[in-house]
């Protein structure tokens, strides 16, 4: 976190000594633009299995809950304009877990009845990222707002850990991926004195699968105690008020949120003497919630 602090004071430190000489460039549409900004946010995260693959004996078997996954990190963004309406972007966000607590449960009744085990633990260094790539197309632009659409594809990797008092000592390691196409629609509205309102909407398709090591138990095989597989969709909003500092550089506040989930899929049990165990999982839930101050940079 002090390494991410550094490079993000010595950013902004070097935009604005700049700004008298490029506030003296004349205005045009610029070509590429390529962004920076420090990132916090807040996730929760679950998932469950049933007892067999029919989903019964019982409905809801094992569940995790990883809650308030404190994490701070960045993104890189850039977004390049082939033609009047036609524009590519890309971005990468890297993220670095440092707060957060998790419980595993598991039942022998259906619905949450009969508690069988209840653990609690700490959750840290669950780092997540993501990249993705898509086409942009400029449908509207008028004096006031514009309006963009667009789609491509993303991956996002993220590390869910289960720690003790210490952070060496690991109790389990869930590494779960969601990769899959998108669809997108940007608006902008203008506002006097350089002010701009920026809204970004984003729905996906994607798969999902998880590899987990489940150390807790010494009957399942290690490092790959289990596997999950499943399809799902998700949404994602953000919410920016962009101020326009010169022709060149501009600085935007924005929140942002997510939530990804699926629907059944399979869970693959590995066993330390080398049977193989087939149940149903029932879903998992992603929600994250963050805040980010971002550089443009227009060339």
């Amino acid at each position: 976190m002090s390494q991410l602090l550094k490079i993000t004071t010595l950013i902004y430190a070097l935009i604005i000594p700049c700004i008298p000489a490029l506030s003296q460039s004349a205005p045009q549409q610029k070509q590429l633009h390529v962004s920076f900004a420090p990132l916090s946010s807040v996730e929760n995260f679950r998932w469950s299995i049933a007892g067999n693959e029919q989903g019964t004996n019982p409905n809801i078997l094992s569940e995790l809950n990883f809650t308030r996954l404190k994490r701070t990190g960045f993104s890189i963004q850039g977004c390049y304009q082939l033609s009047n309406r036609f524009g590519l972007k890309a971005a990468a966000i890297v993220q670095y877990g440092y707060s957060g607590r998790v419980t595993d449960i598991d039942y022998a009744g259906n619905n949450r009845r009969g508690l069988v085990t209840f653990l609690k633990f700490r959750s840290r260094k669950n780092n997540t990222c993501d990249y993705w790539l898509q086409g942009r197309y400029q449908l509207l632009r008028s004096g006031m707002v514009s309006v963009a659409a667009g789609g491509g594809y993303f991956i996002s990797k993220a590390g869910y850990r289960m720690q003790g008092r210490l952070d060496a000592d690991i109790k389990g390691i869930y590494n779960a991926q969601w990769q899959g196409p998108l669809l997108d629609i940007d608006a902008a509205i203008m506002l006097p004195q350089h002010w701009e309102i920026r809204a970004d909407i984003t729905g996906q398709y994607h798969t999902y699968y998880a590899e987990g090591d489940w150390r807790l138990r010494s009957d399942f095989r290690h490092p790959l105690s289990f596997i999950h597989r499943a399809r799902g969709w998700g949404i994602n909003g953000l919410l920016g008020l962009h101020y326009q500092l010169n022709p060149q550089v501009g600085l935007q506040l924005k929140g942002f949120l997510q939530r990804w989930q699926t629907g059944t899929g399979s869970d693959l049990l590995y066993m330390a003497d080398d049977r193989q165990v087939s149940t149903r999982m029932n879903e998992s839930i992603k929600k994250q919630l963050g805040i980010g101050l971002e550089a443009v940079f227009g060339f």
